[in-house]
């Protein structure tokens, strides 16, 4: 992608490509996870414990009726791994008496876990996570926000990257320097931070911006998109447009859904007139 958008620059000298910041978030906290690996087993066993067995979900909702049941992650949703373990670090007594309930004998998941919650550095590893690592998931999903300002979202990078400095433990100073790589590789980021500077009149010294970029130009990045969310949310809402089952489609209706699809999405019409003609589409 990153090869892609030098190539494309070469025809659009205005545009500044940034790749994701919610994927780059990402990537920081899958390397939370890769320092912590018997957390990981932890959460992976106990989803195990309580997926497609209605017994031990009852006996779970038995002995703590008021605490929702464990999440169960997925690698793929951003930050779910995250919210799993501060779940786990709130609720480890809980949990770890009603796992010790269970007949080992009865799942290998529920033999890993006991002997996981018999190990006292678990607690520790939890507690580490969620005081240093804790905000992260909140970042991601305010970054995955339709119409997010780029302040704010310029914001949110730079209070995560303050938030994780502080720690200053060997694991701390490797999650810390993903993070640093993560953002030194995306270029367009620090073009994009100096215009929202700019624009909040935070600066007046023209850095990492293309020469091209007037200054009306920048006046249209108030609302930048700086993730690729909603590019892929409106791959769904094409395909709810293409069914499968559409034989037939006439351009005028076309017009009609796209119009839609764009009054939903304001700000980013908004965004984009600057460099098109988006009346052109119509």
């Amino acid at each position: 992608m990153v090869k892609a958008g030098k190539n494309i620059k070469a025809l659009y000298s205005k545009m500044e490509h940034v790749t994701c910041l919610a994927h780059g978030l990402r990537r920081v906290a899958e390397e939370v996870r890769r320092h912590f690996p018997k957390v990981d087993a932890l959460i992976s066993n106990v989803k195990k414990i309580f997926v497609k067995c209605s017994s031990r979900v009852l006996k779970f909702k038995e002995i703590a009726p008021e605490v929702p049941m464990p999440p169960q992650p997925i690698l793929t949703r951003w930050g779910t791994w995250l919210v799993a373990a501060i779940y786990y670090c709130e609720h480890y007594q809980l949990i770890k008496s009603v796992v010790m309930e269970f007949d080992k004998g009865d799942a290998v998941a529920i033999e890993n876990a006991q002997t996981l919650f018999a190990d006292n550095s678990l607690e520790f590893d939890l507690a580490f996570i969620k005081a240093n690592y804790g905000n992260l998931p909140k970042y991601i999903t305010t970054l995955e926000t339709s119409g997010l300002l780029l302040a704010d979202a310029v914001g949110i990078i730079e209070k995560l990257r303050n938030e994780i400095g502080i720690d200053k433990s060997k694991i701390g100073k490797t999650i810390y320097q993903k993070f640093e790589n993560v953002i030194e590789k995306n270029k367009g980021y620090k073009a994009m931070k100096n215009i929202s500077n700019i624009l909040e009149r935070n600066t007046s010294i023209r850095d990492d911006i293309s020469e091209e970029l007037t200054a009306d130009d920048m006046a249209y990045m108030k609302f930048a998109p700086v993730t690729s969310c909603d590019v892929e949310r409106s791959f769904s809402v094409y395909k709810t447009t293409l069914t499968d089952n559409r034989r037939r489609f006439l351009f005028e209706n076309i017009k009609h859904h796209v119009i839609v699809q764009c009054n939903k999405d304001y700000k980013l019409v908004h965004f984009f007139s600057a460099f098109f003609d988006i009346k052109a589409f119509f």
